[in-house]
């Protein structure tokens, strides 16, 4: 039979739920509005064009609704939680808590009374005026209900046929070099003959122009030099458009300028002098003061500014963004001064202001794992910034750990016949130290061009150990080194290789409880017999998350793992035999993983307003293990559930498969790991009030193997655990719940309720339970607490 659980009855569960209901709903929206006012509600905005063949109204209405002020109280599914936050703890002390919730969470009620409608109007008609609607008007209605103290608005804009280019042109009978330039770029205009009026598309014209002209030596050129001349006289609603330079240009802005001398200040500060000494003339640069801070040929692998070249903004912005990547410097800037001896030429000043070039770090944590094991954790950071002046990472962590397991399915009971271990005051403790090196550049035999990137590339270097004492059970020794390599050829792309990935995984001091459990399972001790892992991992990142005034953007990561390949090509070549299950190829006496895994995570995101975004989540992987090993390595092995999973199971509590975990298995929580992943989240994220942020979401997973696992007598060790096409849904781990997040910028604290709705390790008919919820925590049914820092996804 299934183990149960104590039940931990909720008392006072829903005083919190009736208490937002009273606060949201209890009070009047209008406690605070005068007697002679009423609380401004809402709006509405609509274009009335019937001869207008743009067919913009829909677009026009939006745009006209932005201009709107001030803007009704915040309202969510028609509640105004701020408006009823301000009116609850309304007080007009101008200090004390009441104060601080009212004002830091609250929101005063926006009456009828300071909305000045003639004044709106007047910007909207503007607006119209601007999209090339030069017969407009713009009308209001206010709607007042007396009795609850409430109005409303109601703008209507009346519009024709648009105006709509007809000629398009550039005053280029000037012989100077600046009209030439201006004409090549005509293909790309912005300006259509036949497309309406807009004079925003007129002013993305002349910053279309500055840009090219700027990537063409015109450094002193400006948008506002040029001036668009509208003729709306032509008739038939037409426009003459006429572009010219102002005649108040200097000589300056119209001629192209190259680039003389380049001087690179490598260790400035605010007050130095600009006095040029102790200069080094390094590959054409003038490089001040010297090469004690850094040295001159890895600063120059991030200066694209090259004398004799013509100026270019691009070339300058990609300079600042290359040099701002390296870790030795805090701030970076340009200037140009024109050359007094040469006309035509300006004289570049890069300054680098260095960061503070050594830190330590201390932090208290609170360490939760994925196995259910949580306690208080420690962690000292050293970092240098520019270890061998070259403005290389040394980043050296110490990690320290206590912890105890709070929770989760299948602790068990101790096997029959096996003396139960001995309780120690900490049931478990970690200890590992791990240094990085971060080069900026790529560090390779071969010769390799310089990157015309934006973003620094590096080479990484890794070395490691960790000591994991799980007391009275076994103890486990971690060493890692790698090598690899990060670039982005583009703001949206990343590429992680790391070639040489080693480590080695060492079992010691092992109890007779867990001998037992091991001799019991010779998959679970495939997986923690001491073996190396010696292989390379590749990943690749396509992400569009920085772009955020877009409505949809996506993250993908796509991650291949591999060990033992070349090792075994290698002993394959030299003669070695095959390997078996009993005689298994080894390196210094122990053997060497071998497998291939892939992984990928698929998120996409909905922005739904200005703070409301629905997401969604697909992670899928599958490892497979073969040659030298019979199993993956149990931590290379995928696991389901916890915080930033199926929220409604605990950590590492589901799969494989529908394998039930008997419950006089003892320390089960190692066995809950497979082969094969695969998990979506759906997610929508709304705000509440202030910081405060909730979420609705849906989970859905599991985890298989893509062998079925026999003992010694042929039968399923782990029945059900094995993947099947035809019964994976109905095999998933499926929860929903709700959250609440306190969102202060730098860091977020998450909550997340989870209640399960679909049970995968119950027979078959049994494993929908949301019928069964109660409301309690515990047990198969009840609900799970995730509380975490940051986003799930």
């Amino acid at each position: 039979m299934r183990k149960t659980y104590p039940r931990i009855r909720m008392k006072h569960a829903c005083t919190l739920p009736l208490l937002l209901f009273w606060l949201l709903t209890g009070c009047s929206v209008t406690k605070t509005v005068p007697a002679d006012d009423a609380l401004f509600i809402g709006y509405s905005v609509k274009v009335e064009g019937k001869n207008d063949s743009s067919k913009r109204s829909a677009e026009l209405e939006t745009e006209l609704s932005a201009t709107v002020r001030p803007e009704p109280n915040t309202s969510i599914l028609g509640l105004r939680p701020k408006l009823a936050i301000y009116n609850a703890f309304y007080t007009e002390k101008e200090k004390g808590l009441k104060h601080w919730i009212m004002t830091k969470l609250g929101e005063p009620p926006v009456l009828i009374s300071q909305v000045d409608t003639g004044s709106v109007s007047q910007v909207m008609s503007n607006r119209l005026h601007n999209r090339g609607y030069f017969n407009n008007t713009v009308g209001s209605t206010t709607e007042v209900d007396t009795t609850k103290k409430k109005a409303t608005i109601n703008w209507t804009a009346r519009v024709g046929e648009p105006y709509r280019l007809r000629n398009i042109k550039y005053t280029l009978e000037d012989s100077l070099q600046v009209h030439k330039a201006i004409k090549q770029t005509q293909e790309t205009s912005l300006l259509k003959s036949g497309e309406p009026y807009d004079l925003s598309v007129m002013t993305d014209e002349r910053l279309r122009i500055d840009g090219v002209l700027k990537n063409e030596g015109y450094y002193y050129f400006s948008p506002d030099l040029l001036i668009f001349s509208a003729d709306t006289t032509v008739g038939d609603r037409q426009v003459d458009v006429l572009m010219r330079i102002k005649n108040i240009a200097s000589s300056q802005a119209l001629q192209p300028f190259a680039l003389d001398d380049i001087f690179i200040f490598a260790n400035y500060s605010l007050g130095d002098s600009l006095a040029v000494r102790d200069t080094i003339d390094f590959q054409g640069y003038h490089y001040i003061p010297n090469e004690e801070y850094l040295k001159a040929r890895h600063l120059l692998d991030g200066v694209f500014l090259e004398q004799d070249s013509l100026y270019t903004r691009e070339n300058h912005l990609l300079t600042i963004k290359r040099l701002s990547g390296l870790a030795a410097y805090k701030f970076v800037n340009i200037d140009y001064q024109p050359d007094t001896a040469n006309s035509g030429k300006l004289d570049a000043f890069v300054f680098l202001t260095p960061a503070l070039k050594k830190s330590l770090r201390a932090e208290a944590q609170m360490v939760t794992k994925s196995n259910n094991f949580a306690g208080p954790g420690l962690k000292v950071s050293f970092r240098n910034r520019n270890t061998f002046r070259g403005s290389e990472v040394l980043n050296v962590e110490f990690t320290g750990s206590f912890e105890s397991q709070v929770g989760g399915r299948g602790t068990g009971e101790v096997p029959e016949g096996v003396e139960p271990p001995k309780k120690s005051g900490i049931p478990s403790y970690e200890l590992g130290v791990q240094t990085t090196l971060a080069i900026p550049r790529i560090v390779s035999p071969f010769n390799l061009r310089n990157l015309r990137t934006e973003f620094v590339p590096q080479t990484r270097i890794g070395l490691g150990f960790n000591f994991l004492s799980r007391s009275d059970f076994y103890q486990l020794n971690s060493y890692n080194a790698t090598y690899g390599y990060t670039w982005r050829p583009k703001e949206t792309l990343t590429f992680d290789a790391t070639p040489i990935n080693l480590q080695y995984v060492r079992l010691a001091n092992t109890t007779l409880a867990f001998d037992t459990l091991l001799a019991r399972n010779p998959y679970l001790r495939s997986s923690f017999e001491n073996q190396f892992i010696v292989g390379g991992i590749y990943q690749m990142t396509y992400t569009t998350q920085m772009y955020k005034d877009r409505s949809s953007n996506v993250f993908d990561r796509i991650t291949l793992d591999m060990s033992g390949n070349v090792v075994s090509g290698f002993q394959s070549a030299t003669g070695k035999p095959k390997p078996t299950q009993q005689e298994p190829r080894v390196l210094y006496k122990d053997r060497y993983a071998q497998y291939v895994m892939l992984d990928n995570d698929f998120r996409h995101y909905l922005n739904l307003g200005t703070e409301s975004q629905l997401v969604w989540r697909l992670a899928t992987g599958v490892g497979y293990s073969y040659g030298n090993s019979r199993t993956m390595p149990y931590v290379k092995q995928f696991s389901i559930g916890g915080p930033n999973s199926v929220r409604a199971f605990r950590a590492r509590s589901i799969g494989p498969g529908t394998y039930n975990i008997p419950d006089d298995q003892l320390f089960s929580y190692f066995d809950q790991v497979g082969d094969i992943r695969l998990e979506t989240n759906l997610e929508y994220r709304f705000p509440i009030a202030g910081f405060f942020k909730g979420a609705v979401f849906a989970d859905a997973g599991n985890i298989w193997n893509v062998r079925e696992v026999l003992d010694e007598k042929g039968e399923p060790l782990k029945p059900g655990a094995k993947f099947e096409a035809k019964d994976f849904l109905s095999e998933l781990a499926v929860g929903t719940g709700v959250g609440l997040r306190i969102d202060v910028e730098f860091f977020v604290i998450r909550l997340d309720l989870g209640i399960p709705v679909q049970v995968p390790f119950l027979p078959k008919g049994e494993r929908l339970v949301l019928d069964k919820f109660n409301g309690s925590f515990g047990g198969d049914y009840g609900m799970v607490l995730n509380i975490a820092i940051g986003y799930p996804f």
